[in-house]
């Protein structure tokens, strides 16, 4: 939708919310029914001071916000290109049981593989030391 079409639909739901028909509102705004009509339907490209005429005449006021964009970081957005979808998938047509069930399981493979890993840095250390007492 484009940003004209945007704007119509604010002024019409602006206009209907102070339950004014399209001749009403070009009256108080003081131009023609059909330029209301051109502005809801986006065909116009109307200033910012004729939506604020608008929206006055209706019992509202024009709140201009600047917002900051988000900014993409290029990490995750590699990420997102690599992500196998399958997988996704997969995952999104188990059960919040079968999730939770994995997911305990990846821990204990975790607990498994880190004391497995301690052990294996202790031997080294052992290995390289031979002097030290054990």
């Amino acid at each position: 939708m484009n940003d004209m079409a945007r704007i119509g639909e604010l002024v019409q739901e602006l206009r209907r919310q102070a339950q004014l028909t399209q001749r009403e509102l070009a009256e108080r705004v003081g131009t023609s029914q059909s330029a209301i009509a051109k502005l809801e339907q986006g065909e116009s490209n109307p200033t910012i001071g004729t939506i604020e005429r608008c929206a006055e005449a209706a019992g509202f006021a024009v709140k201009i916000m600047l917002v900051p964009l988000p900014v993409a970081d290029p990490v995750v957005e590699r990420y997102k290109r690599d992500v196998d979808r399958t997988l996704l998938r997969d995952n999104l047509r188990k059960s919040v049981h079968e999730r939770l069930q994995s997911l305990g399981e990846w821990q204990a493979d975790l607990h498994t593989l880190r004391y497995a890993v301690s052990g294996a840095r202790a031997r080294k250390v052992a290995e390289s030391n031979p002097h030290a007492s054990p």
